[in-house]
């Protein structure tokens, strides 16, 4: 295999790489008055998402609670 192509098969093996990691955080469930959103580890991702997604009701999140994987926020007026 030549330098170039070994370049290109490890470029194309790094993007491959880069695009099957998932997102931290993702919204499961959601309206108005509660948010349900999926996180690996790291709380601050899925608090993030639920403030993003109560903003479109002109409210804030406030954390009920926390399980493996998924934390539940109610969507409250500030």
């Amino acid at each position: 295999m030549t330098k170039s192509r070994r370049l290109l098969f490890l470029l194309l093996l790094a993007g491959l790489s880069a695009s099957c990691s998932s997102a931290p955080a993702i919204l499961v469930r959601g309206d108005a008055k509660s948010a349900d959103v999926a996180y690996r580890g790291d709380l601050a991702a899925a608090t993030a998402i639920a403030r993003r997604h109560c903003a479109r009701y002109q409210r804030v999140p406030r954390l009920l609670g926390a399980d493996i994987g998924t934390a539940y926020f109610n969507c409250v007026r500030p």
